[in-house]
């Protein structure tokens, strides 16, 4: 399986280390070996755990991934959790060179489970669940309705030459058709973060396809989606989706970087802690539904995983069986493993940020890593789940 976002665009339980580090390798091998007895820790988090036995999952082949995962040949990952039947049941971290998106370097870190990590563009999936909170308590009534609905001092300049058709789902599906480029330097994206009015630069972008039509990536889209949500509700995206989303998930800390302008970043700002970012996945696998409280409306998270629009692929990607839909700010990947089709909900940020949900197989893989713009791997961390973990089942 090819990493999506650079595709598309180009396309073991850890403890504290003292002193000066050790080999990564080694490292993790020595924090792996009392875990891999029994299970990860269960802390007051509202997270479960359960044996690798339990959840039907090969130690020995999971054992062999993990040392795998520690020689770097699936680059730079900084955390690697697996989860069956919502339970976690393996949670390794690993030493790593790391950034903040917004700080730049931060050298070699030594993650452990309280490490706050970037996730970049899983800000977009969080957005689009603000989205769908505020649509469920009549906030936002119609995703159909126009954007320009919410941005009426821009219409005048802006609503021009088929955009006043755009709407509020085109953004979160990425159809909306402006011309956008992202991943490169000089690319719209980052145009945008150094931009006095974002919103006047999203919206002032050419129109290059009818909405609706056709898929292209677009981060301006997301900052839209933040800005309807605050004049939807009157709060902020950090503070609405603090309140109606991480709070009632138990995650109290987190960090939301801000562009130059001093607004929040709602594409790629947020920063959260590996099993706080698997909280998102397991809402998602769970319908919406978190310890008994329906969060999102089990229709709408619905929606969001499904397939809106069909991206193409390569003509080497459909040979081997690879598909590739887009939800609500949500990959959808379909490909063959044996021979057997393997259908994900996959939530991705840049540098080996992934949520990797397996519905059939009630499987869920969340990894962080360094490889920031990267493109050169021979394995992504996403390749852990089709390497590694699906083939440790043992209940297939």
């Amino acid at each position: 399986m090819k990493n999506v976002f650079h595709a598309v665009l180009a396309g073991l339980l850890v403890s504290a280390c003292a002193g000066a580090p050790e080999p990564r390798s080694k490292m993790v091998a020595s924090s792996s070996a009392a875990q891999e007895q029994g299970r990860p820790q269960e802390l007051r988090d509202g997270i479960a755990t359960a044996s690798l036995e339990d959840a039907k999952l090969d130690r020995i082949r999971i054992a062999d991934g993990i040392a795998e995962v520690a020689k770097g040949t699936y680059g730079n990952v900084h955390s690697l959790l697996v989860f069956r039947h919502g339970k976690l049941v393996s949670e390794h971290y690993f030493p790593g060179e790391d950034q903040n998106n917004h700080q730049g370097s931060l050298g070699l870190v030594l993650h452990n489970r309280e490490t706050l990590h970037d996730v970049r563009s899983i800000t977009k999936s969080v957005v689009a669940l603000a989205v769908l909170i505020a649509h469920s308590r009549g906030q936002i009534p119609d995703l159909d309705q126009p954007l320009f609905d919410y941005f009426p001092e821009y219409a005048v300049e802006h609503a021009k030459e088929g955009k006043a058709g755009i709407t509020i789902r085109h953004a979160l599906t990425m159809t909306a058709g402006f011309e956008w480029s992202e991943g490169r330097a000089n690319a719209d994206n980052a145009r945008l973060s150094a931009a006095p009015d974002p919103l006047a630069f999203v919206l002032g972008r050419p129109l290059v396809s009818p909405p609706g039509t056709r898929f292209n990536y677009n981060g301006g889209l997301t900052e839209l989606l933040a800005a309807v949500v605050e004049r939807a509700t009157g709060t902020g995206i950090v503070q609405f989706t603090s309140d109606n989303l991480l709070t009632p998930l138990g995650i109290t800390r987190f960090e939301w970087a801000k562009r130059s302008n001093g607004k929040p970043d709602p594409d790629s700002g947020l920063r959260l802690r590996s099993r706080d970012m698997a909280k998102i996945g397991l809402l998602l696998a769970n319908k919406g539904a978190w310890r008994g409280r329906q969060i999102v409306p089990a229709e709408l998270v619905e929606e969001a995983v499904n397939a809106h629009i069909d991206i193409p692929r390569t003509a080497e990607a459909a040979a081997l069986g690879d598909r590739l839909g887009y939800g609500y700010q949500i990959w959808l990947p379909s490909f063959l493993i044996d021979g057997r089709r393997t259908d994900l909900i996959q939530l991705e940020g840049n540098g080996g940020q992934f949520v990797l949900i397996d519905r059939r197989a009630d499987l869920m893989v969340v990894t962080t890593g360094g490889d920031y713009y990267r493109k050169d791997l021979q394995k992504w961390p996403e390749d852990i789940y089709p390497d590694i973990v699906e083939p440790a089942l043992l209940d297939r």
